[in-house]
């Protein structure tokens, strides 16, 4: 387990969370070079607007990737678990393994780091050669290693590092009896009575909670009360990550009673539930994709109609130009909030891409029994689709109300001093792509892996323990 191989899911993660930084760290400076070879210097403030954005945004790439990371860390390691219990039966314990994976994850973080590093700077490098080339930027010497270019390195190297120390605590609990056990998971009941889980996640969401009202009480007076509604929902959200073992398995549960009259839907269905630590860790980066791309949506939405609303108040009866023009703005700024809020949502969908494929890879001595009890190769494949779109829908559902939710108190809390910001906008457009999107990743994620379980004769895959 500590051979850095296992964890090529890991340093994707990493690499891409260190390219996204990468670039938001670079960005600020050329945009400064470039009004100065422009005689904009005195505009220059703009770079501490785009440092404060850029470092926002990062945090939201690290929140993403650290959850992403750990989750598929304790699914590797869930799925070794008779390993690790061989290993602890020879005299190994479970410290020493928990510290061999941590260290680790200190390599991941490094490789990840350096490798994103590498890549952002040399796609800014490629951005700035294309605008230069159209005249969009000026002719002029661009700073693409800048020294803040190490903060986003050292900051995915101690996010993947302390993911791993959170990811690997399975490690303490595994016994060498269960080396002689059928099960890689915990059962449900063994999660549910969890209870400091249980604590941290009402904690957590009733915290947040706190800090999101006291931002809405404060929203008629100042903009500034959405600085602790902010920090309100990633608390709470961390509170739903944590919970997720909780949150998640009744909400599975309810889509899973959707055409259960077929018993490979039915199957399906009890699979999820079967071990809710797998379809947690499975869906809650999707979750967290899905939430943050809702969010942004609404929170620009709620704002692009209150400022219509000014500007037809203000031109008594509005300008169509005016509006137009707003409704152009808008769409531009929402094109790029979605590109850059977007790229979390990738990390986070490769979270989701690993956890469906390593969970299928590992449970190839199930679907060989399956096989032997009479299902057919089409209709395991079925099984593990309908399940990996069951898990995805249930995590839209939760996405899009948490993200409309989030949303609607951004929007609140930013334009209360302009009077009452009314309910959440989300546009039709948005719910369609999120879905679509999520539909095509669940079956894209699992086509491969089951591809190669059904490539193992049943009579093998009863043999692997």
């Amino acid at each position: 387990m500590n051979a850095v191989r296992d964890f090529k899911p890991t340093i994707l993660v990493a690499a891409l969370g260190t390219t996204f930084g990468s670039a938001l760290v670079i960005a600020p400076g050329i945009v400064t070079q470039a009004l100065g070879a422009a005689g904009l210097s005195d505009l220059a403030a703009v770079k501490s607007i785009l440092d404060v954005i850029g470092w926002l945004f990062l945090g939201i790439a690290l929140y993403v990737g650290a959850i992403v990371t750990a989750n598929t860390c304790a699914t590797l390691i869930a799925g070794q678990t008779r390993v690790i219990a061989l290993q602890r039966l020879v005299g190994a314990t479970g410290a020493s393994l928990r510290a061999r994976i941590i260290r680790a994850g200190l390599v991941v973080g490094v490789i990840g780091g350096l490798v994103g590093a590498v890549v952002g700077t040399g796609l800014c490098a490629l951005f700035v050669a294309v605008l230069r080339h159209n005249g969009f930027l000026p002719d002029t010497a661009y700073n693409l290693v800048p020294w803040q270019l190490v903060l986003p390195v050292v900051a995915v190297v101690l996010a993947t590092w302390g993911a791993f120390a959170v990811g690997s605590k399975r490690v303490l609990s595994v016994t060498p009896l269960e080396a002689l056990s059928s099960s890689i998971e915990p059962s449900h009941d063994d999660l549910r009575s969890g209870t400091a889980r249980k604590v941290w996640a009402i904690v957590l969401m009733a915290g947040g909670g706190a800090l999101m009202l006291l931002g809405l009480v404060l929203s008629s007076s100042t903009p500034t009360a959405v600085l602790p509604a902010a920090l309100g929902g990633f608390v709470s959200f961390a509170g739903v990550a944590v919970g997720a073992t909780i949150v998640m398995p009744p909400v599975l549960a309810l889509i899973g009673r959707i055409g259960a009259k077929d018993p490979v839907v039915l199957l399906a269905g009890r699979n999820a539930l079967r071990a809710p630590g797998r379809a947690a860790r499975a869906t809650i980066g999707l979750v967290i994709g899905v939430t943050l791309l809702v969010t942004f949506a609404v929170a620009l939405g709620m704002m692009q109609r209150v400022l219509e609303a000014e500007v037809t108040g203000q031109f008594q009866g509005g300008s169509a130009e005016q509006l137009q023009g707003m409704r152009d703005f808008f769409v531009q700024v929402n094109g790029v909030v979605s590109v850059i809020v977007g790229f979390s949502a990738v990390i986070a969908a490769v979270g989701v891409v690993n956890a469906l494929a390593l969970g299928v890879l590992q449970r190839r001595r199930e679907l060989g029994l399956l096989r032997v009890l009479g299902l057919t190769g089409a209709q395991v494949r079925r099984m593990i689709i309908t399940e990996a779109v069951q898990m995805v829908v249930a995590a839209v559902l939760t996405g899009l109300v948490l993200g409309t939710f989030y949303g609607w108190v951004g929007g609140q809390t930013l334009l209360g001093s302009l009077g009452s910001a009314g309910a959440p906008v989300l546009q039709p457009m948005t719910i369609v792509i999120v879905v679509v999107g999520a539909l095509l990743l669940a079956v894209a994620a699992t086509v491969a892996p089951v591809r190669r379980a059904m490539r193992v004769p049943p009579t093998e895959a009863l043999a692997v323990d």
